[in-house]
């Protein structure tokens, strides 16, 4: 046998190897389910662990949801199944419906003034602000630029109109985000509109926990999600810049892999959060109904360093 023939053999043969190598040799691993935190021996409910902790008499929010995002193993419920209004916190919801319809990012978008008033003055007093991105009449922007809005500044008009540019009608979207509610088990979750201003979006700790931990799984939501802020230029030239809800992602990104804030008059604050403990567990969380901003956030982050002490992974 020649050199060459030689050669062209043993390619041939290494070849054939390659193929049938893993049919005779390797066999198919079953996929184990993620092993679930376990309690410590020492283990403190977080209610009187928080009290104890900082010498509170009361909790500082009306109800809340922890889960292990890997084993979707609750680790801490307190009136996790009260049903309240969801203020902002259904934008993670509009959010995942766009998501769920793959979109062009570059799809351009202008708001209408539907957008910026007609659609949202009926929720809320009539001298009442609300969060908006503000552009110039007919001034556009791209679908991901008001998705990072809606997410980072809770932008109401970004909400009520990214929608539009996924190809569907407000009814249609509505319905969408509706499905989109069920696909992630958000069984006590009513859906009126995507900004969160009708006092007739309803969840729970529970459902809007799940939330969390759904749509900060994809890379976009968690990316702006746990973004301090967000800057890009419209096609007008027009340079805007959105700084997150969250005080404490513009302090500490680290600590999110992404967050969104709720405020209503009728619900004070609201947070959920996917969030990562010191040693880099990652959690979902929603806390609802704080007195105050800083002590909702306040109240997350304690869920952080809890998790760490009262499990083990």
């Amino acid at each position: 046998m020649s050199r060459f023939k030689f050669i062209k053999l043993t390619i041939y043969l290494l070849a054939l190897s390659a193929l049938l190598l893993p049919k005779f040799f390797l066999q198919p691993v079953a996929a184990q389910p993620p092993a679930a935190p376990q309690p410590v021996s020492s283990y403190q409910d977080f209610t009187a662990w928080y009290l104890e902790k900082y010498d509170l008499d009361e909790l500082p929010f009306r109800a809340a949801a922890l889960f292990d995002s890997t084993s979707d193993q609750p680790l801490y419920y307190h009136q996790e199944s009260t049903v309240m209004p969801t203020a902002s916190l259904i934008k993670m919801v509009s959010a995942g419906t766009v998501l769920a319809h793959q979109p062009n990012w570059y799809t351009p978008l202008s708001f209408t003034e539907d957008d910026n008033e007609g659609l949202l003055r009926p929720y809320v007093g009539k001298y009442d602000k609300f969060s908006l991105l503000k552009l110039e009449t007919d001034e556009k922007i791209t679908l991901e630029q008001a998705f990072a809005s809606m997410l980072i500044g809770s932008a109401n008009n970004a909400a009520v109109s990214v929608g539009r540019a996924v190809g569907l009608s407000r009814a249609d979207f509505i319905s969408a985000m509706r499905q989109t509610a069920t696909a992630w088990g958000m069984t006590q979750t009513t859906i009126d509109e995507p900004s969160g201003l009708s006092l007739n979006n309803t969840s729970t700790a529970h459902d809007l926990a799940l939330a969390a931990c759904y749509v900060y799984t994809d890379f976009i939501a968690s990316f702006y999600g746990s973004s301090p802020s967000v800057s890009f230029t419209t096609a007008l030239g027009n340079k805007k810049t959105v700084q997150h809800t969250v005080y404490d992602v513009r302090n500490n990104p680290s600590r999110f892999f992404g967050a969104k804030t709720g405020y209503l008059t009728e619900t004070q604050y609201h947070m959920a959060a996917g969030i990562i403990t010191p040693g880099g567990h990652r959690l979902c969380a929603a806390i609802l109904t704080s007195p105050t901003r800083a002590e909702s956030e306040h109240a997350m982050n304690a869920l952080r360093l809890w998790a760490d002490e009262m499990y083990q992974w």
